[in-house]
């Protein structure tokens, strides 16, 4: 019966994170044909590109000085670099959708990356970001 109980509710935890993530998913899709956005589809985060910058591109272990505004898909922004400064981000702390979407941009990149809550923050997220929250992060790559 102890195992029943715990496979139903290892089911139950599978089946929600599903339908969430492919709630996440649709609601993206929906955004970016409403917005008339192009975006490619990467397992899930989708890369819109304006300038894909130089050929060379980070890997997984780099530090990357960008710019960034970090924003819901209601456009309320959670997170910015102020005015013309940087930060560095060392991709191996980043959140995964944020690391896979980095990946696709050279220096002197810029775009957005639309990240779906199980690829961002999920049901922790730091102070003042929204739980479960689909993550858009309008970035512009200076160096890596």
């Amino acid at each position: 019966m102890y195992i029943f109980k715990y496979s139903l509710l290892i089911l139950c935890f599978y089946i929600v994170s599903c339908t969430s993530s492919q709630d996440d998913r649709t609601e993206i899709i929906d955004y970016l044909a409403l917005n008339n956005i192009e975006a490619l589809d990467t397992l899930g985060v989708f890369i819109h590109i304006s300038q894909e910058g130089s050929e060379e591109k980070p890997s997984t272990q780099s530090t990357i000085e960008l710019s960034y505004t970090g924003r819901y898909l209601d456009g309320e922004i959670f997170d910015r670099t102020e005015g013309s400064t940087t930060t560095k981000l060392n991709l191996t702390s980043a959140i995964s959708g944020l690391k896979s979407g980095l990946l696709f941009f050279g220096k002197n990149g810029n775009g957005s990356i639309y990240i779906p809550s199980d690829q961002g923050y999920g049901a922790n997220p730091p102070f003042g970001v929204r739980k479960n929250a689909i993550l858009v992060y309008d970035i512009d790559i200076k160096d890596f």
